[in-house]
């Protein structure tokens, strides 16, 4: 249902945006990953962000009745997103069928995401509630070796080994700020955007802060591009009104973040049930960088992450790479 309360003129009402996602990440080098099918093996969110005037019928009135989301609606600076999110973590070894006790436990997650960002011209906040399963029931030996077999490639052969079914309940939050933004005449050419937030849910429980800065030719007017994979939902790629004539947005950037981890569920195994885990640190950092390109109506944005050691078992570096593309239409 449309919200009532929203006041935006008719000719402005006409031209919201609404945003539909895809976003693979991966290791393999058909993606610009190391190649290395290890560690998180890949990662695919499909994706849709309501446009700023739209309630959705799942959205729950106590949450809409909210004062401070209420307030928002009204002034359509809020959206609504739903997701459909699936990942997988092997060990190091792909080839060995037997449990790998100094590696981390085969794992899978699928889940839908129910998502709201709200939003103003310095601070955008994202809350996510995913719901979805762990283990077996998640299909990640069927998606990996099937892919396997389709570009003719070795099985995995350890998945007899992965982390039990669990029913998997988690909520994330980030928030985003444009701390510092440069401008010349063709549009802003340079931003630095903070962000932090953390996750509760027996899937993961921790904090996040870190840094973000892009630089190019009109930058996109948003907070910064999102990955599945950081507790953040593509909501931050949000719908805005949709120009006659928008100008093409071109763009690097780079980023750094510190991650504190209380638990990690595909390294510290199930919560209920005794299965394989690893002795996870309790802090990690990661890097990324990458470039996007922005020619309405379609978004694309490429980068490439490493992650620091998230175990004592394994003392390597990880990383892969992530493509997203988000296409916007009225």
């Amino acid at each position: 249902a449309e919200n009532e309360n929203a006041k935006l003129p008719a000719e402005k009402r006409s031209n919201e945006a609404r945003a539909f996602g895809v976003t693979v990440e991966n290791d393999t080098k058909n993606v610009g990953g190391p190649g290395s099918d290890q560690a998180y093996s890949n990662g695919l969110r499909l994706s849709y962000v309501y446009a700023r005037d739209h309630i959705p019928f799942w959205a729950p009135k106590f949450v809409t009745e909210h004062s401070y989301l209420r307030k928002a609606l009204a002034e359509a600076q809020a959206n609504f997103g739903v997701g459909l999110n699936h990942q997988f973590f092997t060990p190091n070894n792909t080839q060995l069928a037997q449990l790998q006790r100094g590696d981390r436990p085969y794992a899978a997650w699928l889940n839908i995401a129910f998502s709201v960002n709200v939003k103003d011209d310095f601070r955008s906040q994202n809350l996510e509630l995913s719901l979805g399963t762990i283990g077996p029931a998640a299909m990640g030996e069927s998606v990996q070796n099937g892919f396997h077999r389709l570009i003719g490639t070795d099985f995995a052969q350890g998945w007899g080994t992965q982390i039990n079914n669990e029913p998997a309940v988690q909520l994330s939050y980030q928030q985003r700020i444009h701390f510092l933004s440069f401008r010349n005449s063709l549009g802003p050419w340079f931003d630095l955007i903070p962000v932090f937030g953390g996750g509760l849910g027996n899937v993961f429980i921790g904090l996040h802060s870190g840094m973000i800065a892009r630089v190019g030719i009109n930058l996109p007017d948003d907070f910064g591009p999102a990955r599945p994979s950081s507790g953040e939902s593509t909501s931050f790629v949000s719908p805005t009104l949709i120009a006659e004539d928008p100008k093409p947005s071109y763009y690097m950037f780079a980023g750094a973040r510190g991650n504190a981890v209380a638990r990690n569920i595909f390294l510290d195994g199930n919560t209920f049930r005794p299965s394989h885990r690893v002795t996870k640190y309790p802090f990690t950092a990661e890097t990324e960088a990458g470039v996007g390109i922005q020619i309405m109506p379609v978004s694309l944005v490429w980068r490439f992450v490493v992650r620091s050691p998230d175990f004592e078992e394994n003392s390597g570096f990880n990383s892969f790479a992530s493509v997203g593309i988000t296409y916007f239409t009225r």
